[in-house]
């Protein structure tokens, strides 16, 4: 019995020497350079208008996430590499509890260098790490013409990449010019965002084989300002 017992300590011991190793491995964040900067995210999924779970760390409404993860760099640096006015999109089943059933495709702006596109997916990666579920790690990663377009009164918003992507969504502000809605949300940009009617969400990737029309499902936007030491 004592010896039946003593064996029962060691293996203890050394499973949880085991995972105390892998947590900590699975926790060491990506290396990225330093980063300044601010713009503004649109977030697109199929979850129900006003009320995506995730948002709130819980489980998709439908079981899957198939969202689109858009940033628009208004001013900023990776390292000393600027980035002022380049975009990028993350498109993909991005939160879901069966992770086999995850995939992502980061999309990066046509316009910029190999460099910004290198620094664009870095940043995607590193604000996203957080996310034990996270495909981001092993997706495709496409250079592509996009436009996104913020009107001047800051109430629409449309991005577009032509045959892929398209999105367009509407901001309600109240008289002061605040937003009607302000909530408190985890989001890899900013944990203050803001809800908006999704009037068209529609994905089509021939390339991959994966379409949808969400157009009606959730949105919110964020107007953000991050470095790597406040994410």
């Amino acid at each position: 019995m004592r010896k039946t017992f003593r064996g029962a300590i060691v293996v203890l011991s050394l499973f949880c020497t085991v995972c105390l190793l892998s947590s900590d491995q699975r926790s060491q964040p990506l290396a990225v350079e330093n980063f300044n900067f601010e713009g503004t995210a649109l977030f697109q999924c199929q979850c129900t208008a006003y009320a995506c779970p995730c948002q709130k760390n819980g489980a998709p409404n439908h079981g899957t996430c198939e969202a689109a993860d858009f940033v628009h760099i208004a001013s900023g640096r990776y390292g000393k590499l600027r980035l002022d006015g380049l975009n990028a999109v993350v498109v993909g089943n991005l939160v879901d509890t069966n992770s086999a059933r995850l995939y992502a495709v980061i999309y990066v702006d046509e316009k910029a260098t190999s460099a910004q596109r290198d620094a664009l997916v870095a940043i995607l990666q590193f604000l996203n790490g957080s996310y034990e579920t996270s495909p981001l790690k092993a997706s495709q990663v496409r250079a592509v013409p996009m436009e996104f377009r913020e009107s001047s009164d800051k109430t629409l918003y449309d991005l577009n990449i032509p045959g892929i992507l398209e999105e367009e969504a509407v901001l309600h502000r109240e008289a002061s010019g605040n937003p009607v809605s302000t909530v408190t949300a985890m989001d890899a940009w900013s944990n203050t965002e803001h809800y908006l009617d999704n009037v068209i969400y529609k994905y089509h990737d021939a390339d991959i084989h994966r379409e949808w029309d969400h157009s009606g499902g959730y949105a919110n936007i964020k107007v953000f300002s991050s470095n790597e030491s406040n994410v």
